[in-house]
C-alpha cells in the first residue's frame, strides 16, 4: 500500500471509529448487579453500551467488556431501560412529508327551489391529508419507549365568509414502536379531512353562487418525548413554532 492510501484508511479509520464513540450510548456509570446465562452473578458499575456490548467496571477497578447476550434475559432488558434514559444529541432525527392518505366520493340528488329533483346534483369529495413521519436512530442501540405527540394545522377557506380566517388545530399522539440501532421507523400521522362540494348540472348555491368550499392541511408541530423529556421538536413550516400555541 502507497503512503497516499495509508494516510487515507489511517484518517477513515480514525473518523468512523469517532463518529461511533459519538454515538455511544452512554450514561452516569450505576451500581448493577449482573447475571450471566450460567447464573454466575457480578456487582459491578456499568459504564455505558454500545452496540450489543456492555462496558462495566469491577470492585478491583478493572474495566472490560462484555457481550449484552451472555447475560439474562431480565439483565439485557434492564440495561436497555437504562441506556435509553440518556440518549446523545442528535440520537433521534425525524423526516416528514404531507401526504393524501385517502379519497372518498359521494354524489348526492338536489332538490332546487322548483321542486325539481337533479339527480347526483351535488358531489362530496373528502380528502385525507396528514404527514408521513420517518423516526431514525444514529445510534447503535435501540431506542424504546417513545411517543410522539404533535398538532395538525388546516386553514379553512368558506365561500360565506369572505375575511381570512384563523389556523384550525388539532391534537393528537402516537406510541412509536421500538426504532433499531442505526435504523428507522415510520408512521402515519392522523387526518385532515378536506371537504369540496361541487354542483352538477349548473346548479350554483342559492347563497353565494359559488359552487365549493374547502378545509385544507396547513401544516405540522411536532415533539418525541421519551418518558417526559422531549428529545426532538420541529414544525413544518417552521413559522408554526413562532406563529401559533402549541
Amino acid at each position: 500500500m502507497n503512503t497516499h492510501a495509508a494516510r487515507f484508511s489511517f484518517v477513515y479509520t480514525l473518523v468512523f471509529c469517532l463518529a461511533v464513540t459519538l454515538f455511544a450510548v452512554s450514561s452516569r456509570a450505576e451500581v448493577f448487579t449482573l447475571t450471566d446465562k450460567q447464573g454466575r452473578s457480578i456487582k459491578a458499575d456499568v459504564l455505558s453500551m454500545s452496540g450489543s456490548q456492555v462496558k462495566i467496571k469491577r470492585d478491583d477497578g478493572q474495566t472490560f467488556e462484555l457481550p449484552l447476550a451472555a447475560l439474562s434475559d431480565g439483565d439485557q432488558e434492564k440495561l436497555k431501560s437504562w441506556a435509553a434514559k440518556s440518549l446523545p444529541p442528535g440520537a433521534v432525527v425525524i423526516e416528514m412529508s404531507r401526504a393524501k392518505f385517502d379519497t372518498i366520493k359521494t354524489d348526492k340528488d338536489i332538490k332546487v327551489t322548483t321542486g325539481e329533483i337533479f339527480k347526483d346534483g351535488l358531489t362530496i369529495t373528502e380528502e385525507k391529508w396528514g404527514y408521513a413521519v420517518t423516526v431514525s436512530n444514529r445510534t447503535p442501540q435501540p431506542i424504546q419507549n417513545l411517543r410522539a405527540e404533535y398538532r395538525l394545522f388546516a386553514t379553512v377557506d368558506s365561500v360565506h365568509v369572505k375575511e381570512k380566517q384563523g389556523l384550525k388545530k388539532k391534537s393528537f399522539q402516537n406510541a412509536i414502536e421500538t426504532v433499531p440501532e442505526l435504523g428507522k421507523t415510520a408512521f402515519r400521522t392522523e387526518t385532515i379531512s378536506a371537504i369540496k362540494t361541487k354542483y352538477n348540472a349548473n346548479i350554483v348555491s342559492a347563497k353565494t353562487g359559488d359552487t365549493s368550499s374547502r378545509e385544507t392541511l396547513f401544516g405540522i408541530w411536532i415533539r418525541i418525548y421519551r418518558e417526559d423529556a422531549i428529545i426532538y421538536e420541529a414544525a413544518m413550516p417552521e413559522s408554526l413554532r413562532t406563529t401559533e400555541k402549541w
